[in-house]
């Protein structure tokens, strides 16, 4: 009888460690994060909603008919709410929606490597925002990573993972959404660069200059039976939500939309984040704002003096200044023009001059026109007078 009690305890912890062992964990790193006291267990669907949502750059909407039986909707739409990036306002500018969002997939993590990014990210204050008790295989992973791209967030797989964690580095993020996975089977590196890259990852979250989603997948998990994100197959009771009639996005068929990747050129620069109305130091303002975009200089608006002192007020902004466009070069064009230009990096032309020129010479045609009309119906309808009057009155008498 002890030997039977023995044999069960032993198979329902080893069914425990292999069911602890399939678990992924999901870090969500922001500087609104909210604490909680659980981790919820989530569904792969579920979780799949909430990382498209972080990572894709155009408008995603969340298709429910995918959710399984074991969530009721309402619950599914909440976990969403909570650990998505929600739906962008309507008629007001969230500054939420400028942060850059950066979703990074470990895969091939030993237990020991899960325990110690857990010890690390706990002792940062970041506990697992979630897990996902059915994580898939890695064939899945790399599905994932393609629907990534094709819903507009640019993959930085080239770049190490200290480069890929900084926002402004503009050799590997080319936009405001970017998506990076690593094998730790085949660069054991990056566990121990991210560990060594939590303070600058901590900086940058508290300053809301990034926001970072970590899906951490155990080795357990590359060999999955499961090789998609969304199970869309199966019995009618796990696809009870399901419309026949439409197609459901998945990982395998997905609606290609155009990436939408920048280019790069000098006169373009991707503003990340708002710029500041006072940078602290010449070399900030002229890095931040690209040398105000070629049109202007940084300078100091309160004027110079001893800016090294510790009253000294510093505050370095850009002065746009005109620039003289020759359109000689130009076919049946002779002569040169001025362009004013404006804006906090002088990136955009000035055309207050010309819009008020034009707006007062119409306004003082059209007053002119008025003026004149209404002269000349006043004039007749003023009565003559009474000699004239007298004059034609004798004359038709006669």
């Amino acid at each position: 009888m002890r030997l039977l009690a023995g044999l069960t305890a032993a198979a329902l912890s080893g069914l425990a460690v292999a069911a602890s062992q399939s678990t992924a964990d999901v870090y969500i790193l922001s500087a609104n994060q909210q604490s909680s006291s659980e981790t919820p267990s989530i569904p792969k669907e579920v979780a799949r909603h909430i990382l498209l949502q972080r990572a894709s750059r155009q408008p995603y909407g969340s298709d429910l008919r995918d959710i399984p039986s074991s969530i009721d909707t309402e619950t599914a739409v909440s976990h969403m709410a909570r650990f998505g990036t929600g739906p962008e306002p309507l008629f007001t500018q969230s500054d939420r929606v400028n942060i850059p969002q950066l979703v990074v997939i470990l895969e091939g993590v030993t237990p020991q490597q899960s325990h110690e990014l857990k010890d690390a990210l706990t002792q940062s204050g970041h506990h697992a925002a979630f897990r996902v008790a059915d994580a898939p295989s890695a064939v899945a992973n790399k599905n994932l990573m393609t629907l990534f791209q094709q819903l507009g967030a640019a993959s930085i797989q080239q770049c190490d993972l200290v480069h890929a964690i900084n926002p402004f580095d503009d050799e590997c993020w080319t936009g405001i959404s970017s998506t990076v996975k690593y094998d730790l089977q085949k660069s054991s590196s990056a566990h121990s660069a991210l560990l060594a890259s939590l303070p600058q990852i901590n900086k940058l979250v508290a300053a809301s200059d990034l926001e970072l989603t970590l899906l951490v997948l155990p080795e357990s998990t590359r060999s999955s039976k499961v090789n998609s994100w969304s199970t869309l197959a199966g019995s009618p009771a796990n696809n009870r939500r399901r419309d026949f009639g439409e197609r459901v996005i998945t990982d395998s068929t997905v609606v290609r939309l155009a990436p939408s990747t920048p280019t790069r050129s000098a006169n373009v620069n991707i503003q990340k984040k708002a710029i500041p109305a006072c940078f602290l130091s010449l070399d900030a303002c002229k890095e931040a704002t690209n040398d105000c975009s070629g049109h202007g200089n940084c300078v100091n608006k309160f004027g110079t003096g001893n800016v090294t002192a510790s009253d000294a007020r510093v505050c370095f902004t850009c002065r746009c200044m005109a620039t003289i466009v020759h359109r000689g070069d130009e076919p049946g064009t002779r002569g040169k023009k001025t362009v004013h230009w404006g804006g906090n990096k002088c990136q955009k032309k000035d055309v207050s001059v010309p819009f008020w020129l034009i707006t007062g010479f119409t306004i003082t045609i059209v007053g002119a026109v008025t003026f004149a009309i209404g002269l000349l119906f006043s004039v007749g309808q003023e009565q003559l007078p009474g000699v004239i009057g007298a004059g034609v009155s004798r004359g038709a008498a006669k």
